[in-house]
């Protein structure tokens, strides 16, 4: 499945810098918004985790095939963040989880021109996912073991690891492991979506969709306890050129 996802990726991207610019090229920036639902094995239903905040960037190609119909490849980067607080006995945690992501949607478009400057399209098709970075990263102060400290420990949800930073190995194996995500994450997913969108002025677009990821994200011994989706939504604003 990973080396699937790299070709179409990698052909996706090859395919959308061979195109060339028209005057239905243009660059988006869009808020997003997305959230992770797991469902362990044996679970009646799912669960939804802490939601998401951020936006993506980018650029993208109308490449017209008949009447009102055209693909549009693109090129997007993401940036997502969480936060969250909580109070121990003892000491206080801060909890931030941060994704960067780069995105290639590849959706099918169809418009309809209502006036010369004003039209109503949908869209829909996949977007190809490649996870940049993943990391959640907890500060705490306070008195831990006997020990009075104020640092920071950070863990990558793509390979495991884990960093501190004025905090012992010893506070985080016995205290604060049990904060930190029990398993690792895989980069790659593809999501399936699409949605709405309005054509101003002949160059101003404003577009609202959906998309949900078809890939079970949990990694190795994780995947085999459940699943875990990814679900967005956003509204863009776009100029074309």
């Amino acid at each position: 499945m990973k080396k699937f996802l790299n070709v179409i990726a990698a052909a996706a991207v090859c395919l959308f810098f061979t195109m060339p610019l028209s005057a239905k090229s243009g660059v988006d920036l869009s808020y997003l918004n997305s959230s992770y639902t797991t469902r362990l094995n044996g679970a009646d239903k799912s669960t939804k985790g802490e939601p998401m905040n951020g936006f993506y960037v980018g650029v993208n190609n109308d490449v017209m095939l008949f009447a009102g119909l055209s693909i549009q490849p693109g090129l997007y980067y993401s940036y997502l963040n969480s936060t969250s607080s909580e109070e121990a006995p003892g000491f206080n945690l801060t909890g931030s989880y941060t994704e960067h992501a780069l995105n290639v949607p590849i959706h099918i478009k169809y418009t309809f021109d209502l006036v010369p400057a004003f039209g109503v399209y949908v869209f829909a098709g996949p977007t190809l996912s490649l996870g940049l970075s993943a990391s959640d990263r907890l500060s705490v102060s306070g008195d831990l073991l006997g020990q009075h400290f104020n640092g920071s420990v950070s863990y990558n949800r793509y390979s495991g690891n884990v960093k501190t930073n004025g905090i012992s190995d010893e506070v985080v194996d016995n205290t604060l492991n049990q904060y930190l995500p029990s398993g690792k994450m895989k980069r790659f997913d593809v999501l399936m979506g699409g949605g709405v969108g309005l054509n101003l002025l002949r160059f101003i677009t404003v577009k609202g969709g959906f998309d949900y990821g078809i890939v079970n994200r949990f990694k190795d011994e994780m995947a085999d306890t459940g699943v875990m989706n990814r679900m967005q939504f956003y509204i863009a604003l776009g100029v074309r050129f």
